[in-house]
């Protein structure tokens, strides 16, 4: 036993709880982690909040298997037991939730911490301010793509604690995903005068597009395309943008470009496999597009014009060749 660990048993005993968790924090620091979990075991039987919270936080980040998939929340659970008022508690558990995917409940967490805001546990000063709390359930409700609540609640924001670079951008894609183009417009340029993302370069080429400017469109599509690999990962918003590059080609007329882009659509979709209903949607809208471009406009598959077949005269060589040297190997024993 470390002599580290050693003191910090003393200070429990003599109830010097925080200085205990300074401890253990340097031995996680120092990646003791068996040291760092014992001493944070030994506070949490004396029901010391900050160590449950820090125990907590410990399998939501740093756990390399969170725990087994349970992100802390036992140990927020048992932070909510003690002070169910607690703001800090609530966003934690609504994090952990998150990360399990079960996006209704971790909503219903982050709205009762917004609620209780004002009538939070005097044990405790929070750590998320209020507008934090509030721009938390409106990424929540995002990722749930429930867009008409987070627009709401989004407008609420706006005016309470007036814009800002995220409110911004947030704004522009909801007003984007429920209809409200030409005033998503407004939000997604106010956006990219600030960060020139991908993801609000994408909403804005959405927009245009719905409102018919196919040219402003493909532009900003095009633009996402340029830098594609940042965001490699993202197959939806990667797809997204291919293919709506392809059918504003169609619109304009650009068919030989639509086809590019389709083919580069349906050949990235394949490689997925199995697909959600979403992109199996958008593969088949592809495959039937470009049939249709082939079919009734005559338009030529370049991935194939350029591939050079054999003349029959080249073609009979070598085979011719390629028997002799069948017929040697089985002479010398193969």
């Amino acid at each position: 036993m470390s002599s580290k660990l050693e003191q910090a048993k003393e200070l429990i005993k003599n109830e010097e709880y925080k200085k205990a968790l300074d401890i253990a924090k340097k031995r996680h620091g120092n990646d003791k982690i068996n040291e760092y979990l014992i001493i944070l075991d030994l506070l949490i039987q004396e029901k010391y909040l900050p160590a449950i919270e820090e125990r907590g936080h410990y399998h939501q980040y740093y756990d390399p298997n969170h725990d087994n998939g349970d992100y802390g929340e036992k140990y927020f659970d048992m932070y909510l037991e003690i002070e169910p008022q607690s703001i800090n508690g609530l966003c934690d558990k609504a994090m952990s939730l998150s990360n399990k995917n079960k996006l209704t409940e971790a909503i219903g967490y982050m709205d009762k911490a917004f609620k209780n805001y004002d009538a939070y546990s005097q044990k405790e000063e929070p750590r998320i301010s209020h507008e934090e709390v509030r721009m938390g359930k409106i990424e929540l409700l995002m990722q749930d793509n429930q867009n008409k609540k987070a627009l709401n609640e989004i407008n609420k924001y706006e005016k309470k604690f007036g814009q800002n670079k995220k409110e911004i951008f947030y704004k522009g894609q909801l007003l984007e995903k429920t209809g409200e183009y030409e005033k998503a417009l407004e939000y997604l340029d106010k956006s990219l005068d600030e960060d020139h993302t991908i993801i609000a370069l994408n909403s804005k080429g959405n927009a245009l597009y719905e409102l018919g400017e196919y040219k402003k469109a493909l532009d900003s599509y095009n633009s996402c395309i340029t830098h594609e690999k940042d965001v490699k990962d993202d197959l939806e918003l990667v797809t997204n943008f291919n293919y709506k590059a392809a059918f504003c080609n169609v619109e304009l007329g650009n068919y030989d470009e639509a086809v590019k882009h389709l083919n580069k659509t349906i050949d990235m979709l394949n490689e997925k496999g199995r697909l959600d209903k979403n992109l199996e949607d958008i593969y088949q809208k592809c495959s039937f597009e470009k049939d249709r471009l082939m079919y009734k406009n005559n338009v030529e598959d370049k991935r194939f014009s350029n591939f050079k077949f054999l003349s029959t005269k080249t073609s009979i060589i070598a085979l011719i060749i390629i028997i002799i040297a069948y017929i040697i190997l089985k002479i010398i024993g193969y």
